[in-house]
């Protein structure tokens, strides 16, 4: 299935690919087995029979939030629109943070200089999935490329149920599914990776060097308007401090050539105090690294 499944097409898949029959997922869900075949051939259910099948599938959060979108339907529609010369004045003012202007299904409306720069050929007008698949320079910028691929199938998937069957989503559908990474993904029941933070490791394409970023999506004050803004900036610390390891002396050491019953004691450094370490173990101190092009 290649486009956005009914409510009860879900279940029905996650029921088959956990291998239980009809009879033992009603058993499991307390349901009756003529109701559950209602559901599998379109019924909606309420909001505690989503629930009870959701727990006897084991389905993830983000599964049950993909299966409750289903069973409740698409969000209304908003007529697509395009920023003024103000919300572009702002996107501009922005910088050097990354700042673009993006639809619900990730086509890039506008976007700052800083963005640019960082995401070549990611222009307006391009779509950020499209570019991610067939972009060859894509697989550069973006250090862990296969895995962002894997989160974009399923944001994108989730993106389509919240959307409904639109021509766009159509559109980028059939575009993608050409791609066979893509193809694989979409027809596994892959809904969405959960991401710890929403960090980006991206590789500047000329100079190669790695830089992290958090991303952010806001929306903007009018609830109208069509797109969204993502800003994303540069962490400006390191992930981990290192502290440096001091190998130590055992308490009592014997030398090479002493006799078998000779144990000598440890050694003091000269002129320091008893119960004080000669070589104290300090943490180094945290490095400020500047923000390198935005």
């Amino acid at each position: 299935m290649d486009g956005v499944p009914t409510f009860g097409e879900y279940i029905r898949r996650r029921r088959t690919t956990a291998n239980l029959t009809r009879p033992q997922l009603a058993w499991l869900a307390n349901l009756s087995v003529p109701y559950l075949t209602k559901i599998e051939g379109g019924a909606n259910p309420s909001r505690r029979v989503i629930e009870s099948l959701a727990t006897a599938l084991e389905l993830t959060p983000v599964d049950f939030e993909y299966a409750l979108m289903l069973a409740e339907g698409p969000l209304p529609s908003i007529e697509p629109d395009l920023p003024t010369a103000t919300d572009q004045e702002y996107l501009n003012l922005l910088n050097p943070a990354i700042g673009a202007y993006i639809s619900g299904l990730w086509d890039i409306v506008a976007v700052n200089a800083a963005h640019k720069e960082f995401f070549p050929e990611l222009a307006a007008g391009s779509n950020y999935l499209e570019w991610l698949l067939f972009n060859p320079i894509s697989r550069t910028v973006m250090v862990n490329w296969d895995n962002e691929v894997r989160m974009a199938v399923g944001r994108f998937r989730m993106q389509l149920a919240r959307t409904g069957e639109e021509e766009r989503g159509a559109e980028i559908l059939e575009q993608c599914l050409a791609d066979p990474d893509f193809a694989l993904l979409w027809h596994s029941d892959m809904v969405a990776v959960d991401r710890g933070d929403l960090t980006k490791l991206v590789r500047d394409p000329r100079t190669l060097a790695i830089t992290e970023m958090r991303i952010n999506m806001w929306r903007t004050q009018s609830t109208l308007h069509s797109w969204l803004l993502v800003l994303g900036t540069v962490v400006d610390r390191p992930t981990a401090v290192t502290r440096p390891v001091m190998r130590q002396r055992p308490e009592t050491s014997r030398a090479i050539n002493a006799s078998e019953g000779g144990v000598t004691p440890p050694r003091r450094a000269k002129n320091v105090a008893p119960g004080k370490d000669p070589m104290p173990t300090t943490p180094l101190q945290q490095l400020n690294s500047k923000l390198a092009g935005g």
